[in-house]
């Protein structure tokens, strides 16, 4: 590419400023610019629920970085409140519209990092004050100006997953009655009926009333939100939080004509590419290399934005880069309980051809005589015949997060389950126990397999 060819990046946050960064990095020569459509560019998404917690904690706190200091320290022209509304592959031609009015831009290479939006309210009522979605800082910030009002005492929170609740467990720790929603039978959605069992004894006992199997009708209310309406009966609510999932944010591109997966997110080989010459995507609009599935699939994770940016950017600044691709991993913190998964459970697996086993342990993280240590459940998913470590869910006190990260590197790298026996861990009762859960647990797996 010549010198001052254009680089637009479009969306900011994890995959778009991953994207720019690296652009500039590796083409000191070239222009680049991103555009984001609200006022904030550079934050944590992923803090948003915890962050609303405590009434005097602020937001802003989650605010990386600015404009102003994206221009002086990493020579990037970023213009919020811009929103593009058309786009032209064949002429390089973006259309925008801001504060100011409507014009254009035109470019070299593109990196779509429009990330995902949240399911709406589906239902009757959704528009009433007093209901709200949690994806964007704007979202935040609406909801964090609605919690001081004292008039509030009951909150519904529909929605099974992990931001239901992460968003049940915040909004009582707010002194609010809550009731969650959900369809499944268990908590997080899709969790096993040993873990999630845990999960729930938590929130009933941070005084969340848990209502699964039920399906919402309408929402009613008059100035605001004054009740949810089920099968079951009416629900009151001063305040309906919906976290029914997400779904790619793919508008532009489909109506320009870029590819999109089986998913419905855009079509990318592993360089980030999109189906049109010189145009990229990555993060939440995306879908990613699934390593243990071998297909490509749609996981939105601020991990795996990040990563996907990086890339995104290298290779629109001319680079040969390849994403490296997932194994599911994520983890959440529930009242005083850490909840994640990595890989795929004994379904997942059985759909991708696999035969699999499923060995369930629980230990405790420190030395046994050693004051302050938590039990965790290990519940790992191993192909039978094969002996191949395929997924795990973990719940426990502490440690959760760290274990996951053994596990997911062991997925990538193919263990079985001998080899995750043998590894070397850390060992220190006060932090660690001298047969960590994950190797009783490989242990058990190995105990199965032999018949034992």
């Amino acid at each position: 590419m010549s010198a001052r060819e254009r680089l637009v990046v479009v969306g900011g946050v994890a995959a778009g400023l991953s994207a720019a960064s690296q652009a500039r990095r590796r083409r000191p020569d070239l222009d680049v610019v991103v555009l984001e459509r609200g006022p904030s560019v550079a934050y944590g998404r992923c803090g948003l629920a915890y962050q609303l917690e405590a009434a005097g904690r602020s937001l802003e706190e989650l605010v990386v970085s600015t404009p102003e200091r994206l221009a002086a320290e990493r020579d990037l022209d970023v213009r919020p409140d811009t929103e593009v509304i058309g786009l032209e592959l064949a002429r390089g031609r973006l259309w925008l519209r801001r504060p100011g009015g409507e014009g254009e831009l035109g470019f070299d290479r593109l990196v779509l990092a429009t990330g995902c939006r949240p399911l709406p309210p589906p239902w009757p009522g959704g528009a009433l004050p007093g209901v709200f979605v949690l994806r964007t800082l704007e979202h935040a910030r609406a909801l964090q100006r609605y919690l001081p009002d004292r008039s509030l005492r009951r909150a519904v929170v529909v929605g099974g997953g992990h931001l239901g609740v992460e968003l049940a467990d915040v909004l009582a720790a707010r002194g609010l009655r809550v009731s969650l929603l959900y369809r499944g039978p268990g908590l997080p959605a899709g969790y096993p009926p040993e873990l999630s069992a845990r999960v729930e004894a938590e929130l009933a006992r941070a005084g969340v009333e848990l209502r699964p199997g039920v399906e919402v009708g309408a929402l009613e209310g008059d100035s605001r939100v004054r009740q949810v309406v089920t099968a079951g009966g009416a629900i009151e609510a001063d305040l309906v939080l919906v976290a029914l999932g997400v779904q790619p944010e793919v508008t532009l591109g489909a109506a320009a004509g870029l590819r999109l997966g089986q998913s419905g997110a855009y079509e990318v080989d592993a360089g980030q590419r999109c189906s049109a010459p010189g145009v990229f995507a990555a993060g939440d609009c995306a879908e990613v290399f699934h390593l243990l599935q071998g297909r490509w699939v749609y996981l939105p994770r601020g991990t795996t934005a990040n990563r996907q940016g990086r890339v995104a950017g290298a290779n629109a600044a001319g680079a040969d880069e390849r994403a490296p691709g997932v194994v599911g991993t994520a983890v959440t913190r529930v009242c005083s309980l850490e909840v994640g998964h990595t890989g795929l459970d004994e379904h997942a697996a059985r759909a991708a051809g696999f035969d699999p086993r499923v060995a369930f342990v629980e230990a405790h993280t420190r030395g046994r005589a050693y004051p302050g240590g938590r039990e965790i459940a290990v519940r790992l998913v191993f192909d039978g015949p094969g002996g191949r470590v395929l997924g795990a869910h973990l719940v426990g006190g502490e440690g959760v997060a760290g274990r996951l990260g053994v596990l997911a590197a062991a997925l990538a790298a193919g263990f079985d389950v001998d080899r995750l026996a043998g590894l070397d861990l850390a060992y220190s009762p006060p932090v660690a126990p001298a047969w960590d859960p994950l190797l009783v647990a490989a242990q058990a797996a190995q105990r199965l397999r032999a018949g034992g």
